[in-house]
Parts: structure tokens; C-alpha cells; sequence
């Protein structure tokens, strides 16, 4: 896979990361969920998902 790819690829997982920091899961818990998932399909949940309060 091209490099440029990837680096795109983690750079989508860390900005859904970033917006996930204020939900039960915190930045790392949706990085990774957004790595195995797609940053797509965890940006959806995210915003279905209600911020900790």
C-alpha cells in the first residue's frame, strides 16, 4: 500500500479520534475503533452518540 495512503488513512482515524475525546471512549478508544472500523463509520457513530456528561 502506498505510503501517502496510509498516512492519509491515520491522519481521518486521528481527527475522528479528536472529535471522540469527549465521549465514553476518549481519543484512543475511537482511533482504534476508527482504524478497525473506518473513519467514516465511526464518525457516524459519534455523531449518534451522546458526549459524557
Amino acid at each position: 500500500m502506498h505510503p501517502v495512503v496510509v498516512i492519509t488513512y491515520l491522519s481521518l482515524c486521528a481527527i475522528v479520534g479528536l472529535f471522540g475525546r469527549d465521549r465514553a471512549l476518549g481519543f484512543g478508544g475511537s482511533f482504534l475503533i476508527a482504524i478497525i472500523l473506518t473513519p467514516l463509520i465511526m464518525a457516524i457513530m459519534l455523531l449518534l452518540t451522546q458526549p459524557k456528561h
